[in-house]
């Protein structure tokens, strides 16, 4: 009997991958948070909530483009949209050895976070094409206030997990858009040819 193929990960092809057990992956990820905190500095809006959303977007669009996240951190609902569940250690270990500092700050009735770096990001881990996609997704959230991000990452990759579970990289297959009446007149056409019950 043959084996079934994997993916770099090492897990059966149709398994879900909810992380990604990469080489350097603490280093990894410390690195792309404060590449992101040094990007947005100027940012009047940045706050550890929108760090989350293009951490999120970000690792599930590399997956979506390239069969690899750029940290390959896993991923929970929470309440506010997608969170990096390592994200406390992280923060614990970066704070611990001076790579930056965390100010709170009260916006209107709750207080809200800001990451601020003392060191520039090394790069020994992230690779050009990360960087491009992460420039991205810091343009397209410049601005925006946290509660228009969180709402924003209301969509269909959050809600296909339960609260506080772990979101699935494949989620970034799923899109938020309402299917179109091509879609459904392709559904309906699939279903036919291979006897799926609709």
């Amino acid at each position: 009997m043959s084996e079934q193929p994997t993916t770099r990960a090492h897990r059966p092809v149709g398994e879900l991958h909810y992380d990604f057990p990469l080489e350097h992956r603490d280093l990894r990820s410390k690195e792309l948070i404060l590449y992101v905190a040094h990007q947005c500095v100027d940012d009047p809006k940045f706050s550890k909530l929108k760090l989350f959303k293009i951490l999120f977007y970000s690792d599930f669009e590399s997956y979506g483009r390239y069969r690899q996240p750029i940290t390959g951190m896993p991923y929970r609902k929470a309440p506010f949209g997608p969170a990096p569940a390592m994200f406390s250690r992280l923060q614990e270990e970066m704070i611990r050895d001076r790579q930056i500092s965390i100010v709170t700050r009260r916006v209107y009735d709750h207080s809200s976070q800001r990451l601020f770096p003392l060191v520039e990001p090394t790069f020994d881990f992230l690779a050009a094409r990360d960087i491009a996609l992460v420039d991205g997704w810091i343009r397209y959230f410049w601005g925006w206030t946290a509660k228009r991000v969180s709402e924003y990452s209301h969509g269909k990759a959050w809600t296909v997990a339960g609260d506080s579970e772990l979101i699935p990289y494949e989620s970034v297959y799923l899109s938020d858009d309402p299917a179109t009446f091509e879609d459904v007149a392709r559904a309906k056409e699939l279903a036919t040819r291979y006897g799926w019950k609709v």
